[in-house]
């Protein structure tokens, strides 16, 4: 798979990151795509036909390196892939000159999705995204829980977490094998905890987060999809493996009614997690397009 396009960097604190930028060059406005655990530039395979329809309906596609990229998530947090987001945002409207942004997050992205779009730093004309597209917003914690190293080390990442020492890096006998397929990867024992942990801060998307603030979860949905500051889309995969708890048929409906309009949704038929498949990309684009039409 290949993309024709630009590719630029961008200041992010002492560095200087990557974006590239495909589709429509001339335009004045954006989708910016984060990916999710793993992932990088060009990681994700319905990025490359996505990039051609937004080309042709007048949109950029931007594509940018963020730190918890490929294994950076082990040390990473939310909040850090946000600042870093919002540093992409301000350069895309001030020294790209774009009119609109939108967010676009898959799998673990859509968290860092929501994360910007239920804070009240969207409300910055600095940082303001138009809207935000959730694709595969799967639980971690739920996910997670099959992996039988982060379910045996969760209890000493929080005790770490609970004494001060979340930034420490866990133990290396769980470090050998934290990486996704066994591989080793470092891991902070907060991001294990804020990935697996009940009430986790990663944890925006699991079948039992309340609707009003519960102890000991930090999210519910009155504070996350009922907190919504710029209009949502969220696209299920029907043969995503990675739901394993509740049916996207239940989650949905209850999802949509806490956001108060702002939350639209759909199931793309034949698709697996990251939309491999040919036909289902091509119901992606149509899906993306159709609900960026609200923004002509």
């Amino acid at each position: 798979m290949s993309v024709q396009g630009q590719l630029t960097t961008i200041p992010c604190g002492p560095f200087f990151y990557p974006v590239f930028t495909s589709g429509d060059l001339t335009a004045n406005r954006a989708v910016a795509f984060i990916g999710g655990l793993t992932n990088g530039l060009g990681a994700v395979p319905f990025t490359y036909p996505l990039s051609d329809a937004l080309g042709k309906a007048g949109w950029k596609l931007i594509q940018f390196h963020w730190s918890s990229a490929y294994g950076g998530y082990g040390t990473g947090s939310l909040d850090r892939d946000r600042e870093e987001m919002q540093a992409l945002v301000k350069y895309l409207k001030t020294t790209g000159g774009l009119s609109k942004v939108i967010i676009m997050g898959h799998s673990t992205g859509s968290q860092n999705v929501m994360h910007y779009l239920s804070s009240s730093m969207n409300n910055d004309p600095a940082y303001h995204v138009d809207g935000g597209i959730m694709q595969a917003p799967v639980s971690d914690r739920e996910v997670c829980a099959k992996d039988k190293p982060y379910c045996d080390y969760l209890s000493i990442a929080e005790k770490m977490v609970k004494e001060g020492r979340g930034q420490e890096i866990m133990p290396d006998e769980f470090c050998k094998k934290a990486g996704f397929g066994g591989v080793e990867m470092k891991m902070t024992a907060y991001r294990l905890w804020s990935l697996m942990g009940v009430g986790g801060d990663d944890d925006y998307f699991s079948a039992d987060i309340p609707l009003q603030p519960t102890p000991p979860y930090v999210h519910s949905l009155s504070t996350s999809f009922g907190a919504l500051t710029a209009p949502a889309l969220a696209l299920f995969s029907e043969k995503d493996a990675e739901w394993i708890v509740a049916r996207p048929e239940d989650l949905l409906p209850k999802w949509a009614d806490v956001a108060n309009g702002k939350l639209e949704w759909r199931i793309i038929k034949g698709a697996s997690h990251d939309v491999c498949e040919k036909e289902a990309q091509v119901v992606l684009c149509e899906d993306v397009l159709s609900w960026l039409g609200k923004f002509e």
